[in-house]
Order: structure tokens, then sequence, then C-alpha cells
């Protein structure tokens, strides 16, 4: 399959026996489908595209779903492709992809595409960033002979190795409009996922990658001329942060914060990013992953039912759950800061498993579409991994 190949997306609408949400289903379950990372700039303002990775005739490739018709246009080819990695520009004019050692830039009116950067020999890229404001994006690179295993595969062992090996890596900042790059950080550390601070393009979150009981501390903040590194908030080994992430308003950083011991409180925090003021927000399940919408009225979060930290499952533990038909706390929820309060959406009843090609493939990884409108979620309950969405406007409207 090529560039221009459009498939038909039929689909699918079920009630939730608990909740009585709308549930559609958006893509096929016979086959491994999920959308960009939780926090990507992955849907349009008007609501009508989503940016989406399928996997077909055995690769997976980008495809970019009109969600009005469920037609979607593939828009790479070839190999190297970061099923994970496309953005749109602050302007949706353009879409960014990484593929291999480049990072392109395809125009949406005309399908005209551009190499903006390539990551120099003997270097990997990864976890790009594309900034909502201006026309730039931020990557980690790690030198490849520093690296004590190849980033994913089928299972997590990679994750403890390569925190261990220390590789060295590097923050870059690149212009969209002429390519040009620079070098903002580098370490001796693990870095990934790198964000662009909404309304203040100088600014970069980024993380300390690893196990939560071996990394020194996950959240760091740096400005884009390399100046006032510093991390966040001290992390002992028995306390996980995750999964950090931006507020529309670029005034907070929010994230969850769970204690491994003691009386294992689970809450929402946030982090004033100039002042490293810290609150908690509200108690919460134990989600995996939450974000807010635009609006900042609304979070959404997936709950895990085994608390068992996700790179610490074994797939033979999954196996038996799914055999015996066990039902856990793995629902999408809905919460409301202002009042405290969670609801739950949906049960979303996925996995975990990295089953079908990735450790992430079956992980929820809820989200907001760029309107508000509906939530987004990944589950494998119904076979392979596939793309589901709730209208939230009406599940508010008849709760």
């Amino acid at each position: 399959m090529g560039i221009g190949n459009v498939v038909h997306n039929e689909f699918a609408t079920c009630v939730d026996d608990e909740t009585g949400a709308v549930v559609e289903r958006l893509t096929s379950p016979d086959v491994t489908s999920h959308h960009m990372y939780f926090y990507a700039h992955m849907t349009t303002a008007d609501g009508r595209w989503l940016l989406y990775s399928p996997e077909v005739d055995g690769e997976r490739q980008i495809y970019l779903m009109d969600l009005f018709t469920g037609d979607a246009t593939q828009i790479t080819e070839g190999p190297g492709v970061d099923d994970w990695g496309a953005e749109f520009t602050s302007d949706e004019r353009h879409v960014m992809y990484h593929q291999g050692d480049s990072i392109w830039k395809v125009s949406l009116d005309g399908g005209e595409r551009e190499e903006i950067y390539r990551t120099p020999e003997g270097w990997h890229g990864r976890d790009i960033g594309v900034s909502r404001d201006v026309n730039a994006l931020t990557l980690v690179e790690i030198k490849k002979d520093t690296m004590a295993a190849a980033i994913g595969g089928k299972n997590w062992d990679f994750f403890k190795q390569n925190c261990l090996a220390k590789p060295l890596c590097r923050i870059v900042y690149v212009n969209l409009d002429d390519g040009s790059s620079e070098v903002v950080h580098e370490e001796r550390c693990w870095l990934g996922h790198t964000q662009i601070r909404p309304h203040d393009p100088d600014t970069i979150m980024y993380c300390h990658e690893g196990p939560f009981d071996v990394i020194d501390a996950r959240m760091w903040l740096v400005r884009r001329d390399g100046s006032s590194v510093r991390r966040c908030r001290e992390q002992p080994s028995d306390l996980i942060l995750t999964h950090e992430f931006w507020e529309p308003s670029g005034k907070r950083l929010a994230f969850v914060y769970r204690e491994m011991s003691g009386t294992g409180v689970e809450e929402i925090h946030e982090i004033d990013p100039d002042t490293l003021g810290e609150r908690s927000v509200m108690p919460c399940q134990t989600y995996a992953h939450c974000i807010c919408d635009k609006a900042g009225r609304f979070f959404v979060g997936d709950s895990q039912g085994d608390p068992t930290p996700i790179h610490l499952q074994r797939e033979e533990d999954i196996e038996a759950r799914r055999a015996a038909g066990e039902k856990l706390n793995d629902y999408v929820y809905l919460i409301e800061p202002a009042l405290g309060k969670e609801t739950r959406l949906a049960y979303h009843g996925t996995s975990w498993s990295a089953r079908w090609g990735t450790p992430q493939d079956a992980h929820p990884h809820p989200c907001f579409t760029e309107d508000g409108r509906y939530v987004l979620f990944v589950t494998d309950r119904f076979g392979h991994p596939a793309i589901h969405r709730i209208d939230l406007e009406r599940f508010l409207k008849e709760r």
C-alpha cells in the first residue's frame, strides 16, 4: 500500500451496560489500530480529521481519517515510520511525521511533502513534540552506541536496560519554517517526551525515562537556550509520577501522583512551572494516563484494575485474567476537578498486553478531540486494539 491509498472504516455503536454511554467503534477489531500518543495534536479543531495508525498488510503507516465518513487516506509509506509520531502543525495545514532518521512535513492541501530535518548519523531520533503556538518542534536524539537495547519491541525488557545504561541523549529544537535546528540540552541520561509549553515556546518539558524505582526523578524543565535546567520535584523510589502533560493555558503541568508504599495515595497533582509550587487537585483512581480538555474543565483517565505498574505486568497473568473473564476496575473516567468528582464513562476492559507488537498498542490512552466533543480511547476488548469514541456532549446531556 502506498500514499493515497484509501480504506473505509465502518463505525459500529454499542451502549455501555453500566454507564449507558453510547460507545462508537471507529476501527475494525480485526486490525491493530491506535491513535497518536495521547497528548499529541491528532485531531483538528473542527472535529473532522484524526491521525491514526492501522496495521495493514503487516506494516504500520499514518492515515488521516475523516471522522464524518470513516474514509481514511494513507499519508506515509515505506519502512521506519514512527506509528506514534505524527501531529498537526499549529495551523492544522500540515502534518509532521517521523520516519527513520527524518522528520517530514506534508501539506493537507495538495499532499506536497518536504524533509524538514534529518538526525545525524550515529544518533536515533524519537519523541517529537510539535508546538501549538509556533512552527517548531522538539525531539530527543540518543547516541546509538550508548544505548543498551532497541527502543520498543514486543515486551518491556528494554525499559530498565536503557535507563541503567544512561545513554547520551540530547533535546533538539527544530524550526519548521526553514529546518534550522539547535541542541537545547545534552546529558548521560535516557530522556523522553519533549513537550513545548503552550504560550511559551521557549520552555520545554521532558522526562528522565525508566522504571519509577530506578530513575532519579521523572519531570524536568529547560529553557530553549539550554539555561534553567530544573527538576520539577523530588521523586523517592516508592513514588510513581506519570504521565506529565501541559494544561492548555501553559500555567501548570499536571500528572498522577501515586505512592507505592504506606497508604497508597493516588492523586492528580499540578505544578506551576515558574515557581515549582505543587498542589494536590483531588484523589483519583489508579490512572495510567490522564489529560484535560482544551477548556480545562474536564480531565479523562484510564484506570488500571491491576495496580501493578504496567511495565511489571506479566503476560501470563494477563492471559489468565482474560481466560477467567475477570472484570477489574478498567474504566475510562470523566474527571471534574472543580467538583472533585470522577464519573465512569465506559468500561474499556483492555488487556494492557504487549502481544500485538509493541507495549503501547493496547493502552487506552484516552484523550479529548480538539473541539472537546468526544473522548477517544483504545481497547483490545473485542479483538485487536481498536479506536473508540464517546460523545461527551450527549453523555452529559443524558446524565
